[in-house]
């Protein structure tokens, strides 16, 4: 009711002003439109109002309106009380929210990983062969699309290069170069040691170092353990490979997106 006669109030204010009226009665006017506004800014921006909002937001976890109203307590009403505790709330809003975009960013991110639990991306499981050509138990990850990328020495600079992964294991890994993108992999007559840098999807860099006996470059069980982590975090990674005793024969080397070896690795130990 009492609203109902402020808006009446003001309405008769806009009438007899358009009218035109003494200039006594247009004080009065103006002086009860003052109070009417005056009212509704209280109505609206009440101390007490204003406390209520906060408090109800914060119970009902409406995070952005409890901080909206703390702030216009701060603003309207900086003598309050009130304003000194709020500023502890904030502090609590703050983690509260935190914590929630947190969970909500690991149970979005567990649902893509459930949705692609049987997804290996340019991964894939096989196995070794025995003598007779025939599958053995023990099985290992590689690439299953091609892994491009140059080589350069002092015979040849920027020549095509191929990339295979052979994984056993988190502590055995090897990596077989194909120069010219060919079909038989570098081969060490005695044994090479080269230098390998690595960059992850994080922008983290590794120095290894790799050893070739046979037809591969292996990584000891802790380097190899360096490397599978890199490759566990997914995305992009690069490779600069640096022969040791022949540093102008260098080889260098992208992987798109490793994404899914987690997955691969779980298949692996499966199979």
């Amino acid at each position: 009711m009492k609203t109902n006669n402020i808006f009446y109030s003001f309405a008769l204010f806009i009438i007899l002003y358009s009218c035109g009226v003494p200039q006594s009665e247009y004080d009065k006017l103006k002086a009860e439109k003052e109070q009417i506004n005056n009212e509704l800014n209280e109505c609206k921006y009440g101390a007490e109002k204003i406390i209520a909002e906060v408090e109800k937001a914060y119970r009902e976890k409406n995070y952005t309106l409890a901080k909206d109203n703390i702030n216009i307590l701060y603003e309207k009403h900086p003598e309050s009380p009130k304003n000194k505790e709020f500023s502890i709330l904030l502090k609590t809003i703050e983690k509260q929210e935190l914590a929630e975009k947190n969970k909500k960013e690991a149970e979005e991110k567990e649902q893509i990983r459930l949705a692609n639990i049987n997804n290996t991306g340019m991964w894939s499981v096989n196995h070794y062969v025995d003598e007779f050509g025939e599958p053995t138990k023990q099985s290992y990850i590689t690439n299953t699309l091609t892994i491009s990328g140059s080589f350069s020495n002092t015979a040849t600079q920027d020549s095509r290069l191929n990339v295979t992964f052979l994984i056993s294991n988190s502590s055995n890994i090897s990596i077989q170069l194909y120069e010219y993108a060919g079909n038989n992999p570098v081969k060490a007559y005695s044994s090479n040691s080269y230098s390998v840098l690595i960059q992850d999807k994080d922008g983290k860099r590794l120095k290894l170092t790799a050893t070739n006996y046979s037809d591969r470059l292996h990584f000891d069980e802790s380097e190899s353990w360096q490397l599978n982590n890199a490759l566990m975090k997914g995305g992009s990674l690069k490779f600069k490979i640096i022969e040791i005793e022949t540093p102008t024969t260098q080889y260098e080397f992208s992987i798109e997106n490793a994404d899914y070896y987690e997955n691969a690795c779980r298949k692996r130990k499966e199979s």
